[in-house]
């Protein structure tokens, strides 16, 4: 379906905030971890058929016109995000001369689609010409992991104890853990709210005094025996254990909860 099609369907009733899988779309748009970097892009729109005196509406329209031209930027994208955009209100006591149909175009003003982005938004018709620029909040959320309710410190972190949220990409951590595998089994060192990551360094996986069991491997050979954690771990990590048999000191690297490998 044509954009301006589409557009005319969902104008009545359109939400600023949209689930998109993110790709750059009409081989205009290019994504950085910075930001969408875009080619100019004029799109011919159709308004609906408001009457002069319904400059109210019209300024609502060319609103939404502005939140939706940012939107299909990332219509066809494949990345795993969702888009929120919201247009500023726009001054509905001027008189934009009733409908501008066939001649409304809108373009972004600037190269790239920032978090605070200007559409710029032209009525082209013979005798009623004119321009206004719409400044749009753009937020990208990012899929995150999360608690799902209070977590207490000491608390072995459960699959229930999780959840996916996406959330906005300003405010995702990057040393929070994003995959179950790795806090499920694991034991909180502090308090963890409702809705917030869990870093890296708020939980382990083996914790000091933990005992565990230490597995001793040689090519083909396995030997189990038990131990206790000198300090703490999470997966990978290289740590001392004691053998409670023996009462030596070894260190050895973190396979999972309450286990420790030990190459020979």
């Amino acid at each position: 379906m044509l954009f301006t099609q589409w557009l005319q369907h969902a104008s009545l009733a359109v939400s600023a905030t949209a689930t998109r899988r993110a790709r750059a779309v009409h081989r205009t748009c290019a994504f950085t971890p910075l930001r969408w970097l875009c080619l100019p892009v004029t799109l011919l729109l159709l308004t609906l058929n408001f009457s002069a005196n319904a400059t109210p509406q019209e300024a609502e329209f060319l609103r939404r016109v502005a939140e939706q031209y940012l939107l299909a930027q990332f219509q066809n994208s494949e990345q795993d995000i969702r888009v929120e955009v919201k247009a500023d209100p726009i001054d509905d006591r001027r008189d934009f001369g009733g409908r501008c149909e066939g001649y409304l175009t809108a373009a972004l003003k600037g190269e790239s689609i920032r978090r605070n982005s200007q559409v710029r938004i032209t009525c082209s018709k013979p005798g009623n010409a004119y321009s206004i620029t719409v400044p749009v909040t753009v937020k990208l959320l990012m899929p995150a992991l999360v608690a799902s309710h209070n977590l207490s410190k000491g608390q072995v972190i459960g699959t229930n104890d999780l959840k996916h949220v996406y959330i906005d990409e300003n405010t995702n951590l990057s040393s929070a853990v994003a995959d179950p595998n790795i806090l499920v089994g694991s034991r909180l060192k502090r308090d963890v709210k409702a809705g917030e990551q869990i870093r890296t360094n708020s939980f382990c996986v083996v914790c000091k005094n933990d005992k565990v069991n230490i597995v001793a491997r040689s090519h083909a050979l396995s030997l189990k025996t038990s131990g206790q954690a000198l300090e703490d771990g999470n997966i990978n990590d290289t740590i001392r254990v004691k053998n409670l048999k023996s009462q030596k000191v070894i260190t050895g690297v973190v396979s999972a909860p309450a286990t420790v490998d030990v190459v020979f």
